[in-house]
């Protein structure tokens, strides 16, 4: 007994939820809704968004301009992808100005310096070819780690 008052219940709510409402001012100028208008009286339906029937008839305006909360997301979605590319730079400078050191350390230590031919035989390097391989990896040591030495 119970689950039929229920189900009766259940379907007099939805067929009062599904009503048509409607809105107009009466005489005294004040505003008033209902399900039947007056005669008379200009009225125009409401729609409810809380009514199935009214959303599925009158589907939801397109916005052009994002909302508020959406701006504030998309804000706060770009600034973090700032910070990450700033990271992911942050990290690629790091590991440049570490290969050019360790590189400008083998051109300090080692004595015989060479490069590698056609044939892949050693082409050794005079003394001045090797100052200027110095130099250049030491001016290029100095232009990729020049922030981490500003730290």
């Amino acid at each position: 007994m119970k689950r039929v008052l229920l189900c009766v219940a259940l379907l007099a709510f939805t067929t009062m939820a599904s009503a048509a409402v409607y809105r107009w001012v009466d005489a005294a100028g004040h505003i008033q809704y209902g399900d039947t208008p007056p005669d008379g009286v200009k009225a125009e339906l409401v729609h409810l968004a809380v009514t199935r029937a009214s959303s599925e008839a009158a589907p939801a305006p397109a916005s052009s301009a994002p909302s508020f909360g959406d701006q504030a997301l998309a804000a706060q979605h770009k600034a973090e992808q700032q910070q990450q590319v700033a990271a992911d730079v942050a990290a690629a400078r790091q590991k440049q100005c570490a290969d050019a050191k360790a590189h400008y350390e083998e051109l300090i230590n080692g004595r015989h310096m060479y490069t590698l031919g056609k044939n892949g035989e050693r082409d050794y390097l005079s003394s001045a070819q090797i100052d200027a391989a110095r130099l250049s990896a030491k001016q290029q040591v100095d232009s990729l780690c020049k922030s981490d030495s500003a730290d």
